[in-house]
């Protein structure tokens, strides 16, 4: 790894702290405010469900930390993966905050995704975990990355449809719900079956599940639809523990 990558990495790893901080100070509006601007539609996860980034940008930043003072080959093979992950997370966050189209915001989020699931498939054959604290901080990073952002491209099919639909967030509930639950089924299906065999992204997906389930049944009030939400959720984690994951290796 070059001096310049792991620097980069570090810059990248504080403006992803930063750049949300832009609306305190009059710059663009929070990220999120226009997802419930007409109505809270059935996908979205209550805020505290998104609390998970502050996980994911931690990590980053320890793992941008140990490139620049003691790098080694863990950081050398995942680092160029994961510095343009980073800088795809940030053109993501701008536009969400400063644009406000969600057909843009919705692109930029595969970027992510595929950068993210890279890193994440490098360590599935380096052979994951090895029991020491710098693996697991890799780990944590990757599995819960790949994870949330899987959740958050999932939510973005409804949104991204209805936004090219005209639709408000109330029109076609089950319509809207069930093209996030199929989204996230199939990322999972994919991510175990040719990226890695992390559980993390299970637990970073499971998370995210949660909390549409709670959307539904405390903020729209639609039971049925909470209800579908956990079977699906439910569904996809027994399926990962039933069938396992034949990933990377293969």
């Amino acid at each position: 790894m070059t001096r310049r990558l792991a620097v980069g990495l570090l810059i990248i790893s504080l403006a992803q702290f930063l750049v949300p901080l832009l609306p305190v100070l009059g710059l663009g509006e929070s990220i999120g405010s226009r997802a419930t601007s007409g109505g809270r539609p059935p996908e979205l996860p209550p805020g505290p469900f998104f609390s998970i980034w502050s996980v994911i940008f931690l990590a980053y930043f320890i793992f941008a930390l140990l490139a620049v003072l003691k790098p080694s080959y863990l950081e050398r093979r995942l680092g160029g993966a994961l510095l343009l992950a980073g800088v795809g997370n940030i053109a993501w966050m701008l536009s969400a905050q400063l644009v406000g189209n969600q057909l843009l915001d919705f692109l930029l989020l595969w970027p992510i995704l595929a950068f993210a699931w890279t890193g994440a498939r490098r360590l599935h054959r380096m052979g994951g975990f090895d029991g020491t604290w710098r693996r697991a901080n890799a780990c944590v990073l990757t599995g819960l990355w790949s994870g949330w952002i899987a959740v958050a491209v999932s939510i973005s099919v409804p949104a991204t449809w209805r936004g090219l639909s005209g639709l408000g967030p109330s029109d076609d509930v089950w319509i809207s719900l069930w093209m996030a639950l199929v989204s996230a089924g199939l990322l999972a299906w994919l991510f175990a079956s040719r990226v890695s065999a992390s559980v993390l992204f299970f637990a970073a997906l499971a998370w995210g599940l949660a909390g549409v389930a709670l959307n539904n049944w405390y903020l729209t009030g639609m039971h049925w639809l909470s209800g579908a939400s956990l079977l699906a959720g439910g569904y996809i984690l027994w399926r990962r523990a039933r069938h396992g994951a034949r990933a990377a290796f293969e």
